[in-house]
Order: structure tokens, then C-alpha cells, then sequence
């Protein structure tokens, strides 16, 4: 029982409950600003094309390389937490965001937009690597974590929900540079709540010493194997369609039906809420009573088909039907094909959690990307159907994981 404890304890980054307390109200804040954040570029592609003379598949394209520091920002996450702590590189990110926003508010040059909105992803992955360590730092006892981070993620999807409909008004009555104003107001809010929330977290250092030769043995083990990177592939062709509903859905609504940008935010705002109101209802009722593949591949299939009838609606009314269908489809994909993946490897592994989320992450760069410049030379529709064609490929690669570990041989 004494080992059990040690080990318990061990789980612990924070000094005191009243400390771990904190730090979930600071990583709820920091996803519900996040969530803000990063739903501000799909309304505001439209207005910034304008600006600049640019087609907006183009922006769309420019935009996909600033996401790359996000990938950049994960990947060196945990060097820098290591070094100042989660809730000192929460404070960077919070600094750069700040920066970033403002130069982009105060000069619209596109060099500088280009360049800001770099830093400005790079800060979204601090806060996400940082927002994870410290709330997995939290838990006690094994499984205690899984319902505070779906917890955090539904404060990532209010944030996102409320950022097209205010943005829409916003975008409407001061133009797109306020946007960013707005961002840099809100991360000023943050920067001063962790600056007065005073924290009691251990260092890494402290963590490593208390670590067991049998902790240390699974974190030196092999991970990779056939399922866990067709899974992880699978995941990052799933993130590259969920870009080209977050950055061509709102150009093809403006432009292709020719809603007003207030309409625009509102649909936005219903797929968001109904992908929220999904990962509520299914997550906790649904994904416990089914085996995780056939939820994957009947979702993905649901979700492609959704997506395809989706490109011949033309009325409001229409619009808003497919936003709640495709709300509901693809809102626990995300967490069941990381989830499926991580069960390949029968263990707790960093190693494998890593690679598998990185995998994913760079499906948003390039999914944006190659969104872009299909939509420039081959129409927003073409650069849409590439979606539906993705996702049968991701129920084959789901299927094939299934099989290759139903006939792995016990033991």
C-alpha cells in the first residue's frame, strides 16, 4: 500500500491540491482563448484577400505555412517546459500572442502577417503541450485524467464555437485588423491571470528522480509497429479534412452561395456547437458501449458522405441541416483514431502518444496547404470532394488495423 501511494504521488506536479486547483482554471482559460483564436483565420481569409489583392485560396495558402509553427512549438514544447515549467511557458505563449497580434493589428503588411501568424501558432502549441502536461500533473490515480482533459477540450469548443459569430460582427463594423486587436486584448487578460496566479509546481528535474526503474524500462521500450503508424496515418489524413472544412467552408458560404459574413459565422458557430454538444453525448455515451473501429469507420463514412451532399446545398436552411450532420459526424473521430491508435501498443507509452499526436498535428499545415492550391487551380468544390476521398481511405486503413491485430497471436 506504501508503493501504491509513492507511485500515486508520483503523478503530482503541483505541491498542493490547491495548486492543481489552479492549474486546471488557468488550462481551462487557455483553451477557451485558444479555441477563440484559432477560428479566427477561416473569417477572416475573405476580408484579408480583399486587403492585400490576393484570392483567398491563396491566403489560405499563405496561412498554411504559420501552422507549421505550431508542429515547430510541439515538438520543442517539452524541451521548454522542462526548462521554465508549464506555467512559465504558458506565460511565453501568452507573450508572443500578445506580440504577434498586435504587429499584425498595427501593420498590415503581408511579410509581417505572414511572419506574426507564425509566431502566433507557435504560441498555440506551447499552450497545447503545456495545457496537457499540466493537467495530466494533476491526476492520482490512473484514468483520472481522461475526463478532465474532455473537459478542457469542451472549453476549446465554446472558444470556437463564439469566435465566428463575434468575429462576424466584428469583421462587419471595424474590418479584419480589429480581430487581431481583439486576440491581443484577450491574451493581455491572460498574461495578467498567470502573472497574479501564484503556483507551487515541481521541476522536471524533480519528477525524473522520482521515477521507478519499471517507469523508465516502458519509456525506453520499442513502440512502433504496422497498426500504430497506419493508424497514425489514418489520423493525419482525418486532420487534413477536418482543415478543409475550417478553412474552405466559410469562402465557399461568402463566396460560391454568397451568404452575408454574419450568416457565415452563424453556420460556423452551428457546426462547432453541434460538434461539442457530439463530443459531450457520444463520448460519454456512445464510445463506451461500441468497439472503437466500427464507431471510426461508420463515423468517417457518415461524415464523407455529409461533406459530398453538403456541396449541393445552396439555401440557408439546407446549410444549417449540414452543419448539425457534420457537427455530429466528425466530433469524436479525432479522439477515437488517437485513442485506437494508443491501444495498439497495449502500454502507456510517451513515445507512441507523441508521434501519433505530431502525426496528426502536420495534417494541419499540409491539409491547409494543399486546401489553398487545389481550390486556386482546380475550384473550392474539387479542393472540397478531396475529403470524402480521404476518409474511405481512412476507414481501409482503420479496417486493415483491425484485422492485423485480431490475428496477432496471444501472448
Amino acid at each position: 500500500m506504501s508503493n501504491e501511494n509513492e507511485n500515486t504521488k508520483m503523478k503530482m506536479i503541483f505541491s498542493t491540491d490547491i495548486d492543481a486547483k489552479k492549474a486546471i482554471f488557468i488550462t481551462f482559460i487557455a483553451f477557451l482563448f485558444c479555441g477563440f483564436q484559432a477560428a479566427i483565420y477561416g473569417m477572416t481569409t475573405m476580408s484579408v484577400a480583399e486587403f492585400f489583392g490576393k484570392d483567398s485560396s491563396r491566403i489560405v495558402f499563405y496561412d498554411s505555412f504559420g501552422m507549421w509553427g505550431q508542429i515547430l512549438a510541439m515538438a520543442t514544447g517539452g524541451f521548454v517546459i522542462s526548462k521554465i515549467k508549464g506555467k512559465n511557458t504558458l506565460l511565453l505563449a501568452g507573450g508572443m500572442m500578445l506580440i504577434a497580434s498586435s504587429l499584425i493589428a498595427l501593420f498590415p503588411v503581408l511579410p509581417i502577417y505572414m511572419s506574426m501568424s507564425f509566431v502566433c501558432n507557435m504560441a498555440i502549441g506551447f499552450v497545447l503541450v503545456a495545457c496537457y502536461y499540466m493537467t495530466m500533473g494533476t491526476v492520482r490515480r490512473e484514468g483520472e485524467g481522461e475526463g478532465k482533459l474532455a473537459i478542457m477540450n469542451v472549453f476549446f469548443s465554446a472558444g470556437f464555437m463564439i469566435s465566428p459569430l463575434i468575429n462576424g460582427f466584428v469583421i462587419d463594423a471595424a474590418g479584419w485588423r480589429t480581430v487581431f486587436g481583439l486576440i491581443a486584448i484577450m491574451f493581455i487578460l491572460f498574461v495578467i491571470v498567470l502573472l497574479f496566479m501564484n503556483i507551487s509546481e515541481l521541476a522536471d528535474k524533480e519528477i525524473s528522480d522520482r521515477k521507478t526503474e519499471k517507469e523508465a524500462a516502458k519509456e525506453n521500450a520499442s513502440f512502433m509497429s504496422i497498426p500504430l503508424v497506419l493508424t497514425a496515418t489514418a489520423f493525419f489524413l482525418f486532420v487534413y479534412v477536418e482543415q478543409i472544412m475550417n478553412n474552405l467552408n466559410q469562402p465557399r458560404m461568402k463566396e460560391d452561395l454568397g451568404f452575408d459574413i454574419k450568416v457565415v459565422g452563424a453556420m460556423v458557430m452551428t457546426y462547432a456547437l453541434t460538434q461539442m454538444v457530439g463530443r459531450l453525448v457520444f463520448g460519454k455515451f456512445l464510445l463506451p458501449k461500441v468497439k472503437t473501429h466500427k464507431y471510426i469507420i461508420v463515423s468517417a463514412l457518415l461524415f464523407g458522405l455529409f461533406m459530398a451532399l453538403f456541396l449541393k446545398a445552396s439555401t440557408v436552411p439546407a446549410v444549417v441541416g449540414f452543419m448539425i450532420f457534420l457537427g455530429l459526424a466528425n466530433s469524436c473521430i479525432y479522439p477515437a483514431i488517437a485513442g485506437y491508435g494508443l491501444d495498439q501498443i497495449g502500454h502507456a507509452s510517451p513515445k507512441a502518444t507523441s508521434f501519433i499526436i505530431t502525426c496528426g498535428s502536420i495534417g494541419i499545415p499540409v491539409g491547409t496547404m494543399m486546401s489553398g492550391l487545389i481550390g486556386e487551380h482546380f475550384g473550392r468544390a474539387n479542393a472540397m470532394l478531396v475529403g470524402p476521398v480521404l476518409l474511405v481511405v481512412v476507414v481501409l486503413l482503420i479496417y486493415v488495423v483491425h484485422r492485423t491485430s485480431a490475428n496477432k497471436p496471444i501472448g
